[in-house]
Protein backbone atom coordinates (compact mmCIF):
# COMPACT_ATOMS: atom_id res chain seq x y z
CA UNK A 1 0.00 0.00 0.00
CA UNK A 2 1.57 4.07 -0.71
CA UNK A 3 0.72 6.11 2.11
CA UNK A 4 -0.67 9.63 0.92
CA UNK A 5 2.35 10.99 1.56
CA UNK A 6 4.10 9.58 -0.96
CA UNK A 7 4.70 9.37 -5.18
CA UNK A 8 2.73 7.12 -6.83
CA UNK A 9 -0.68 7.87 -4.56
CA UNK A 10 -3.02 10.31 -6.50
CA UNK A 11 -3.39 12.60 -3.58
CA UNK A 12 -0.01 13.35 -3.45
CA UNK A 13 0.58 14.19 -7.50
CA UNK A 14 -2.40 16.40 -7.32
CA UNK A 15 -0.68 18.39 -3.78
CA UNK A 16 2.59 18.28 -5.60
CA UNK A 17 0.49 19.48 -9.10
CA UNK A 18 -0.84 22.19 -7.23
CA UNK A 19 2.34 23.01 -5.55
CA UNK A 20 3.52 23.53 -9.16
CA UNK A 21 0.90 25.35 -10.55
CA UNK A 22 1.02 27.78 -7.70
CA UNK A 23 4.58 28.32 -7.28
CA UNK A 24 4.38 28.44 -11.27
CA UNK A 25 1.83 31.81 -10.52
CA UNK A 26 4.82 33.40 -8.19
CA UNK A 27 7.25 33.05 -11.15
CA UNK A 28 4.69 35.26 -13.13
CA UNK A 29 4.44 37.40 -10.77
CA UNK A 30 7.57 38.33 -9.62
CA UNK A 31 8.60 38.43 -13.28
CA UNK A 32 5.38 40.67 -13.78
CA UNK A 33 7.17 42.75 -10.84
CA UNK A 34 10.39 43.12 -12.50
CA UNK A 35 8.82 43.55 -16.30
CA UNK A 36 7.26 46.86 -14.32
CA UNK A 37 10.69 47.92 -12.47
CA UNK A 38 12.04 47.55 -15.84
CA UNK A 39 9.80 50.16 -17.58
CA UNK A 40 10.20 52.22 -14.75
CA UNK A 41 14.15 52.08 -15.06
CA UNK A 42 14.58 51.72 -11.31
CA UNK A 43 17.64 49.97 -11.26
CA UNK A 44 17.61 48.88 -7.39
CA UNK A 45 14.25 47.27 -7.83
CA UNK A 46 15.37 45.49 -10.97
CA UNK A 47 17.98 44.09 -9.47
CA UNK A 48 15.71 43.07 -6.34
CA UNK A 49 12.54 41.55 -8.40
CA UNK A 50 15.43 39.61 -10.93
CA UNK A 51 16.46 37.73 -7.67
CA UNK A 52 13.06 37.41 -6.75
CA UNK A 53 12.19 35.69 -10.43
CA UNK A 54 15.15 33.67 -9.72
CA UNK A 55 14.86 32.52 -6.65
CA UNK A 56 10.53 31.67 -6.82
CA UNK A 57 11.59 29.38 -10.48
CA UNK A 58 14.55 27.68 -8.46
CA UNK A 59 12.01 26.59 -6.18
CA UNK A 60 9.67 25.61 -8.92
CA UNK A 61 12.20 23.95 -10.24
CA UNK A 62 12.33 21.63 -6.53
CA UNK A 63 8.59 21.36 -6.63
CA UNK A 64 8.73 20.11 -9.73
CA UNK A 65 10.85 16.73 -9.08
CA UNK A 66 14.13 17.33 -12.02
CA UNK A 67 15.47 13.86 -12.65
CA UNK A 68 19.17 14.45 -12.16
CA UNK A 69 21.20 14.53 -15.49
CA UNK A 70 17.90 16.28 -17.41
CA UNK A 71 20.25 18.32 -19.30
CA UNK A 72 17.37 20.22 -21.08
CA UNK A 73 16.99 21.80 -17.58
CA UNK A 74 20.44 22.15 -16.37
CA UNK A 75 20.99 24.17 -19.97
CA UNK A 76 17.98 26.43 -19.35
CA UNK A 77 19.21 26.98 -15.54
CA UNK A 78 22.51 27.52 -17.05
CA UNK A 79 20.90 30.54 -19.18
CA UNK A 80 19.31 31.83 -15.63
CA UNK A 81 22.38 31.85 -14.01
CA UNK A 82 24.11 33.65 -17.13
CA UNK A 83 21.63 36.60 -17.41
CA UNK A 84 22.06 37.21 -13.41
CA UNK A 85 25.69 36.95 -14.27
CA UNK A 86 25.72 40.17 -16.60
CA UNK A 87 23.27 41.89 -14.51
CA UNK A 88 25.25 41.75 -11.79
CA UNK A 89 28.20 42.94 -14.04
CA UNK A 90 26.07 45.75 -15.08
CA UNK A 91 25.27 47.14 -11.44
CA UNK A 92 28.65 47.33 -10.10
CA UNK A 93 29.60 48.98 -13.78
CA UNK A 94 27.12 51.44 -12.81
CA UNK A 95 25.51 50.48 -16.56
CA UNK A 96 22.15 51.62 -16.08
CA UNK A 97 21.19 50.26 -20.12
CA UNK A 98 23.24 47.36 -18.88
CA UNK A 99 21.31 46.86 -15.56
CA UNK A 100 17.68 47.50 -17.97
CA UNK A 101 18.82 45.29 -20.64
CA UNK A 102 20.25 42.36 -18.42
CA UNK A 103 16.99 42.58 -16.39
CA UNK A 104 14.89 42.10 -19.53
CA UNK A 105 16.77 38.42 -20.43
CA UNK A 106 16.23 37.61 -17.11
CA UNK A 107 12.79 37.72 -17.23
CA UNK A 108 12.76 35.61 -20.42
CA UNK A 109 15.29 33.06 -19.36
CA UNK A 110 13.39 32.58 -16.05
CA UNK A 111 9.63 32.60 -17.89
CA UNK A 112 11.55 29.78 -20.42
CA UNK A 113 12.87 28.04 -17.62
CA UNK A 114 9.45 27.67 -15.84
CA UNK A 115 7.47 26.87 -18.23
CA UNK A 116 9.88 24.04 -19.42
CA UNK A 117 9.24 22.97 -15.53
CA UNK A 118 5.43 22.98 -15.73
CA UNK A 119 5.54 20.77 -18.26
CA UNK A 120 7.43 17.99 -16.85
Amino acid sequence: MVAVNEPGHSAYELSREIAVRTEYFATEQAVHSLRQAINLGHNAEITATASTAIITVDHLATLAQVHPGNTTSETLRNVVQRCQDALDRAVHQSDIEGVIGHGELVGDAVMNYAIYLTNL
